[in-house]
């Protein structure tokens, strides 16, 4: 009988990751869509209700200094994302191989708390890990056309001690400056690696199919005499009925194919030889 390999079964789940440059984050519904539609010909759903992007939209951004990117609108994030909530892991995997991430924060009177998403958000990142806390960030107050904005962005500012870049993609407001400060953070921002160096690698193992079973082998044990082994040629001759003439038709071809005689003539087989396979002889001749 024919020996049976130990196989090792796996089920995977394969993920296409988007590849963009810039990554633009934040809670849902703070703008992030609209200025994606400002700045390239990408046609996002907009609305005023959270989770209005379910999936990542991408969009290619031209400076008009002539460099260009790939900017992409990642699906709003909320407390415990990183664990999986809202649409959680979904928004996060696609960021791993952005080079820069704009947080955008919403200044309206929309009465969410600027600093507490702002907060959120930095924390989230840094809990999913991959080095997502360490990548440059351009901070971005978006909706600064709306009334009170200018004072929740003071104070905002104020609290955090971060700088943030006020725009308005109604306005189009600083959405040129924003576009030209990726640009340059490009410039001089390599590709992240997929983990951190504090962080243990991923494990790698490598599968390989086993080595094929040969079909056959030749023995010779005596002068004269040849003997063909192998547990899949000896069942497909106990398969065959060589009495008829389609049978051993049927058997010399199998031989032919697996190409027996010039492996004989190759070890040495003369004229006139004995070849044994299993209970069947016969003689080998050129």
């Amino acid at each position: 009988m024919p020996k049976t390999a130990n196989l090792e079964s796996k089920r995977l789940i394969l993920e296409l990751k988007l590849l963009a440059d810039v990554g633009l984050v934040g809670f849902p519904s703070v703008g992030k869509s609209t200025l994606l539609s400002v700045v390239s010909s990408a046609k996002p759903e907009i609305a005023d209700y959270p989770f209005t992007t379910i999936i990542p939209n991408l969009g290619v951004v031209r400076v008009k200094d002539g460099r260009s990117f790939v900017l992409a609108d990642l699906p709003g994030i909320i407390e415990g994302a990183h664990q999986g909530k809202g649409l959680g892991l979904q928004f996060l995997r696609h960021i791993e191989r952005c080079r820069i991430i704009v947080h955008v924060i919403d200044m309206s009177e929309s009465g969410r708390d600027p600093v507490s998403d702002y907060k959120i958000i930095q924390k989230e990142l840094k809990e999913y890990g991959f080095g997502l806390d360490k990548r440059p960030v351009i901070v971005v107050a978006s909706k600064m056309d709306e009334e009170g904005a200018i004072d929740r962005l003071k104070e905002f500012e104020k609290k955090t001690k971060v700088k943030c870049l006020p725009i308005s993609a109604l306005t189009e407001e600083g959405v040129e400056e924003l576009l030209y400060r990726c640009a340059d953070l490009l410039d001089k921002t390599p590709a992240f690696p997929l983990f951190d160096k504090d962080e243990e690698e991923l494990e790698n193992k490598v599968y390989t199919l086993p080595e094929e079973e040969k079909e056959f082998e030749i023995k010779h044990p005596t002068n004269n005499t040849w003997v063909i082994t192998g547990d899949k040629i000896i069942k497909f001759y106990r398969m065959t009925n060589i009495s008829t003439d389609d049978g051993m038709m049927k058997l010399l071809t199998r031989l032919r194919k697996l190409k027996v005689d010039d492996k004989l003539e190759e070890l040495g087989a003369k004229d006139g030889d004995l070849v044994y396979l299993d209970d069947f002889t016969f003689e080998y001749f050129r």
